[in-house]
């Protein structure tokens, strides 16, 4: 039996050297074997498809590959309707965060696995966005591996995944393979991808302290977005076309088990829960420009054909309002409450440009309605500066001839001023994270603590909430639909003195600190 054993042990050896051997090959220039070790940037079904059968056919169907724009997106970024933008802009500009595949396959941009899955650091994400960026689509995968190829298949993990891969390509493999090319991480999702985010809802993913900010810091993305069959679960859009590739998956839930199933504020509070989302109370403050070190935007303008933001520069309180989804096809704007409307929290962006007033919603309420209309290409705006100081006037833009025909291109042109919310869903605080505490019963309805408050609040003159507040107060109760406090009593109730307590199933009981009997 000891002799077995040795022979066993002396098999084992040599495989092993063996499979060392053919690892050191594979950096050493043989393309077919080099391809195990993830580096090439290339999918092979020779292998790749061993393990991962029908995962690049999958991949190429997921709404990663195939997403769209919003189509109220573009507006901020460009000034223009999506369908304005032509194809070879969006290719060098959304082509920076694509993983390849899709409308990017059409300019030579394959799917890249690494983009996603690179585990050890080796991949450059800003190479292959410059590639892209600069129209030299051929090689902007190979970019992002170019300069660590040759140490990634030197690194220990690598060469351990290659020798495994060789001797085992089953389940032995994983223990290494995932080391190499595993899931990707939440830092990974919202510092590449996932930045432009940081502007409009304030996320603090890119922050090295992002744990004071977020309590579930330490959860990542796909642990809440249910992924099945590499669709990453999202909310669905109001009205989305049917081109529009919809996620499988969706978000847990708050309350979805093995998250905070059975957690309990207390009957009065778990009402609120019909109407009210957990987040409303636990996103009471967001950061701004000075701590993301990215302008979080307040105000966006065309109105003088280039974009001019307002920030805001420190610490501001998102709205509450109601929510039934987010619009694809529409513009974000305030939602009237129906019968499966919740109270969300929002960053209210303001949104400024020049319409062509063809559009008869958009003529019959420019600033409110949620029509996207037609938007003047900030070009033709800039064109539109006869005079040249930098404003562009109702009147030069009404008489704008781009086309030099006598006749004006926009007649109608109408200036509009859109409130559009943007829905936060991150930064979520406890007792002991966060900006401030999660809001507490007077928060919501301080208003009508006393008579004087219900007369400032709820009187006939329109109040701006910025001449008593500093910080803005996170509802307006006049804004979503009510003329009073639905909580006001007689007489009034002084709310800052009630407490919210939390209830946690199976709680480990607070510990009573006594003194000793001696």
């Amino acid at each position: 039996m000891a002799k077995l054993n040795v022979i066993l042990v002396g098999i084992l050896v040599v495989m092993f050297a063996a499979a060392g051997v053919y690892a050191f090959i594979g950096y050493s220039g043989n393309e077919a074997l080099s391809a195990h070790y993830m580096t090439e940037q290339k999918w092979s079904d020779s292998s790749c498809s061993g393990c991962h059968v029908g995962v690049y056919e999958e991949v190429s169907e997921s709404y990663h590959v195939e997403q769209d724009l919003k189509k109220w997106s573009s507006i901020m970024e460009y000034g223009v309707d999506v369908d304005s933008i032509d194809v070879d802009t969006m290719a060098v500009t959304y082509g920076q965060v694509h993983p390849g595949g899709g409308y990017m396959a059409d300019y030579g941009v394959d799917i890249d696995c690494m983009i996603c899955h690179e585990q050890v650091g080796g991949y450059d994400f800003e190479a292959r966005a410059e590639s892209i960026a600069s129209g030299d689509f051929a090689n902007a995968n190979e970019a992002a591996i170019e300069e660590s190829r040759a140490e990634l298949q030197k690194e220990p993990l690598y060469v351990a995944s290659y020798v495994l891969d060789v001797l085992a390509p089953l389940p032995l493999v994983t223990e290494v393979h995932d080391e190499v090319n595993g899931a990707p991480s939440k830092a990974l999702c919202g510092s590449n991808c996932h930045t432009g985010e940081v502007a409009t809802t304030a996320v603090a993913w890119t922050l090295e302290d992002s744990a004071s900010y977020d309590v579930h810091d330490a959860v990542d993305c796909q642990e809440c977005h249910e992924t099945e069959e590499h669709q990453i679960g999202g909310r669905a859009y109001l009205f989305e076309s049917e081109s529009i590739h919809e996620a499988q998956s969706g978000v847990l839930d708050c309350d979805s088990s093995g998250c905070h199933e059975g957690i309990s504020h207390g009957g009065m509070v778990d009402a609120h829960l019909e109407f009210i989302s957990c987040e409303s109370c636990h996103i009471p403050a967001l950061p701004g420009s000075d701590v993301t070190g990215t302008p979080v935007i307040r105000e966006f303008s065309w109105a003088n054909g280039v974009r001019e933001d307002i920030i805001y520069d420190s610490m501001f309180t998102p709205t509450l309002s109601w929510s039934e989804g987010v619009y694809y096809d529409q513009l974000p704007t305030a939602q009237e409450r129906e019968n499966h409307s919740v109270l969300k929290p929002f960053n209210m962006i303001t949104g400024i440009w020049w319409d062509e007033g063809v559009d008869q919603d958009v003529l019959a309420d420019p600033d409110n309605s949620p029509s996207i209309g037609n938007p003047i290409a900030p070009s033709d705006v800039l064109s539109a500066d006869t005079d040249n100081d930098g404003v562009i006037t109702e009147g030069e833009i009404r008489s704008y001839d781009g086309n030099m025909d006598e006749t004006p291109d926009y007649p109608n042109a109408i200036l509009r001023h859109v409130v559009m919310y943007y829905q936060v869903s991150h930064n979520i605080a406890s007792s002991g994270i966060g900006l401030a505490d999660p809001l507490e019963c007077a928060d919501c309805h301080g208003v009508s603590a006393s008579d004087t408050l219900q007369n400032v609040h709820f009187g006939d003159r329109a109040q701006d909430c910025s001449d008593c507040h500093d910080i803005v107060p996170v509802i307006n109760w006049k804004l979503i639909g009510y003329n009073k406090d639905p909580a006001e009593t007689d007489p009034p109730t002084d709310f800052s003195a009630k407490t919210i307590n939390v209830n946690i199933p199976g709680a480990k009981p607070v510990e009573v600190e006594r003194e000793p009997a001696f």
